[in-house]
């Protein structure tokens, strides 16, 4: 039962007014109902909240570590690494790289964000997508390849991407990736009107996007 016996009799002696205090009554109603609906806010914010932090959580681990170790008075070198290794058996150790820097051209700069991971600490699996297949023979042509990776609309902003890569000079060999499914034929059409259509390969969406960041040069994040 979802209330007892005891819990009815103590709620219906409290709500009910005596006959000689009937305007008592329509004060616990109110007072029922905003209890009602502050409690239903509480656990609707509640919700909503937890959803948003464990996907906050996801797309910020999905560029960072869970834990970041910096030298300080100390030098992290191969020795110290096999010995965080040995200690924690259950957890993967990888040296990471990042900085800033700025791409110029003639009178266009763009700021940029780079971040890296040792190749050697990549897991590669068997390749069985065609179009991972054509990534690594451009890579195997001498082709740069690039990689952005998200649903194709404006928060993620895949239009700056454009923009920047009609600035490059044409001699420039790389070619830029999109993965996911979104606005492609906007993007295509704005690909088009730059002129770097034999610049950009649009591949939809790909369930195993992992294997497609493992395998690009750069990862580029455009979101706003």
């Amino acid at each position: 039962k979802l209330f007892t016996n005891v819990e009815r009799l103590i709620s219906s002696r409290n709500l009910r007014p005596k006959k000689k205090e009937g305007f008592l009554k329509i004060i616990s109603i109110f007072s029922f109902l905003g209890i009602m609906l502050g409690v239903a806010i509480l656990i609707i914010v509640m919700s909503v909240m937890n959803g948003f932090k464990t996907d906050l959580t996801k797309k910020i681990l999905g560029l960072n570590p869970h834990i970041v170790i910096q030298p300080n008075s100390f030098i992290i070198d191969d020795k110290y690494i096999s010995k965080l290794k040995s200690t924690f058996p259950d957890i993967k150790v990888s040296k990471s790289f990042s900085g800033e820097g700025i791409i110029i051209n003639n009178d266009n700069a763009k700021g940029v964000i780079f971040k890296g991971i040792e190749d050697s600490s990549l897991q590669r699996g068997k390749i069985t997508d065609y179009n991972l297949f054509g990534i690594i023979k451009l890579q195997k042509q001498g082709f740069f390849v690039a990689g952005i990776v998200g649903t194709i609309d404006e928060r993620k902003n895949q239009r700056l991407v454009l923009e920047t890569i009609k600035t490059l000079p044409k001699e420039l060999k790389i070619k830029f990736c999109f993965i996911g499914e979104g606005e492609i034929e906007e993007m295509l059409n704005i690909a088009k009107s730059y002129n770097i259509e034999d610049q950009v390969h649009f591949l939809g969406y790909k369930k195993d996007s992992r294997a497609f960041i493992d395998q690009f040069d750069l990862l580029i994040c455009s979101s706003r």
